[in-house]
């Protein structure tokens, strides 16, 4: 007969405090994982632990599964995570690797339920975003056209660089002035830890400022200025357009339907006009971020002005012509042509 598999008690921790019964989880397992900050605030409750479990560090990240794989021969092991494993933590990893059998889960409450507490703040209508390890600019866009976002920051994505990332961007849409100051920005640092303490600040101040490496971050847009309504169907009369230029109602029905998108998805509107299919686009999948490229500085106002009318900022204006102008945008996964100036075999190309 099989001998049953040793388990990985997965313990969240909310902030550095102790969570109960962690010292009857911590009975009997060989190996703790878990990051320096944790180790450190519950180092009295991994010390009272006998006989004295190993203790790894939860980084690099492949080392410590390996080890924990040798260390899951001899017994039962703990990883320590911060908040609940399962929301946007280690969860995942473990879970694909050990399968769900082998582990069992003890959450604690996430950071993102502390902020939100702490403010007063609902988060079942709140985007979240992960931005630890993301390197890419498109999810900016992305995040100016929520109403209500809650952001994991990380050592680079950190609330100044971020605040900083998104008045670059409302800057190229011409919005900044008229914007900014509809924008809360609330960064919570060290929740259930020494020194916490709740910010509430402009994007300026917030890009000025300098925060605890452990915050959580939570961007709020005023009602009038949050983005339209999801949803096909955005009439011609609404998207400001110059002497009827504009892919009418219809067809852009039929282009979106041919197109596909997927959530995440980069969209190329070349020779974009009013940027009416890149608008409607962006409107129905938030998480893809459309690239309009035009030429005429008439249309590119245009196409600023829309972008502002709706609240869709995940449209980002390209300024002038292709295929020169699509050089250093990021690959897209679909591409609409409503304009060529006579250049559509160099642009296909």
């Amino acid at each position: 007969m099989k001998e049953p598999e040793n388990l990985i008690n997965v313990i969240g921790v909310s902030g550095c405090k102790a969570p109960p019964g962690l010292a009857t989880l911590l009975q009997g397992c060989v190996a703790v994982c878990s990051s320096k900050r944790l180790a450190e605030a519950l180092s009295r409750e991994i010390a009272a632990v006998s006989p004295a479990p190993a203790i790894m560090g939860i980084t690099p990240l492949e080392k410590m599964l390996n080890g924990l794989d040798e260390y899951l021969e001899r017994g039962d092991c703990a990883v320590l995570a911060s908040g609940d494993p399962l929301f946007f933590g280690i969860g995942k990893r473990l879970i694909k690797r050990y399968g769900r059998q082998r582990i069992r889960f003890f959450p604690a409450l996430s950071s993102m339920q502390l902020a939100c507490a702490r403010l007063g703040i609902p988060w079942d209508d709140a985007r979240v975003f992960s931005l630890h390890g993301r390197r890419d600019e498109a999810v900016f866009g992305q995040i100016l056209s929520q109403p209500k976002s809650i952001l994991f920051t990380d050592d680079i994505n950190t609330p100044a660089a971020i605040a900083g990332k998104l008045i670059s961007l409302l800057e190229r849409a011409e919005a900044l002035e008229s914007i900014h100051h509809h924008i809360r920005v609330h960064v919570a640092e060290n929740l259930e830890c020494p020194g916490e303490h709740i910010h509430t600040l402009t994007l300026r101040k917030t890009a000025a400022g300098s925060f605890s490496p452990l915050n959580i971050m939570i961007l709020e847009i005023d009602e009038p200025l949050a983005p339209c309504s999801r949803g096909l169907g955005l009439m011609e009369d609404e998207i400001m357009h110059l002497r009827g230029m504009i892919t009418k109602d219809e067809i852009r029905a039929v282009v979106l339907h041919k197109l596909m998108p997927e959530p995440g998805n980069v969209l190329w509107d070349i020779g974009a006009g009013s940027g009416s299919v890149g608008l409607e686009a962006a409107r129905l999948w938030p998480d893809l971020t459309c690239y309009a490229v035009e030429a005429d500085p008439e249309q590119q106002h245009v196409i600023r002005e829309n972008i502002k009318r709706f609240g869709l900022f995940n449209v980002i204006a390209v300024d002038g012509t292709a295929p020169r102008a699509l050089k250093g945008l990021p690959q897209p996964d679909r591409v609409f042509i409503g304009g060529s100036k006579g250049r559509l075999r160099e642009i296909i190309n």
